[in-house]
């Protein structure tokens, strides 16, 4: 008999898992290789094993994990033409890197707004500011909106601290990508957090270069956030 598609979970059919493995053995083959140095994007994840591995090893990215990242880019780039078009000047993007601990430690924030309305609808922006972007699901976007980019966020109030060699308030943009809402918000200049980050990273480097494996921040490989991430093998695999 043929299948009732009105009825039937689209999910089980064969053609579905064919294809959808034959995508995550692509994807394994197309994983981005290790750069020579720390990025300022991971450097501030909880776990500094995390941190070591994500810089010196090959991640173990699924298909659909890669998308996600995509996704972001794209919202990254359709949020940047939107604010060119209400009246935002970036500087080039050459400028927007950075790079310290002798080429060890390196970044690129998103942005570097150089000039603009002023006031708009009277508000007044500092010319220069850094601008980040982030593409956030609807339940991240939320809790965001809520408790803030340091409580919930750390890692993304960590790379907005590195990168802030302006002293002007960081412009943080987060577009939800269930729905498309905007939230932007500053994110105040401290140079006691960017101390902070940057001794982190600096002590991570000389560890990573010692051959130190640093500890990590979970107990339970099977938990959150353990269980998701892409070097859960290799950390609690055998040596």
């Amino acid at each position: 008999m043929p299948h009732d598609y009105f009825t039937l979970d689209l999910a089980t059919l064969p053609v579905n898992a064919v294809i959808n493995d034959a995508i995550e053995r692509a994807a394994s083959t197309a994983a981005e290789l290790p750069r020579p140095y720390l990025g300022a994007s991971i450097a501030g994840s909880e776990c500094l094993r995390r941190v070591q591995y994500d810089w010196w090893c090959t991640p173990l990215h699924s298909a659909r994990t890669q998308e996600v990242f995509a996704r972001g880019h794209h919202f990254e780039a359709r949020m940047l033409k939107q604010l060119v078009l209400a009246g935002f000047k970036f500087a080039p993007p050459e400028v927007c890197a950075f790079s310290a601990v002798n080429g060890d430690f390196r970044g690129h924030v998103d942005g570097i707004v150089i000039a603009g309305p002023n006031p708009l609808d009277g508000v007044y922006f500092n010319y220069p500011f850094i601008w980040e972007c982030k593409a956030l699901n609807a339940k991240n976007y939320r809790a965001l909106t809520r408790n803030g980019l340091e409580k919930e966020f750390p890692r993304y109030a960590a790379q907005v601290a590195l990168y802030l060699k302006l002293t002007n308030p960081a412009l943080f943009s987060t577009i939800n990508a269930d729905t498309c809402e905007q939230l932007h918000f500053w994110v105040p200049f401290s140079a006691e957090r960017a101390q902070l980050w940057s001794d982190r990273a600096t002590n991570i480097i000389a560890a990573t270069r010692a051959g130190d494996l640093l500890p990590r921040a979970y107990k339970d490989p099977e938990k959150f956030p353990c269980k998701i991430c892409p070097h859960v093998a290799r950390c609690w695999g055998s040596p």
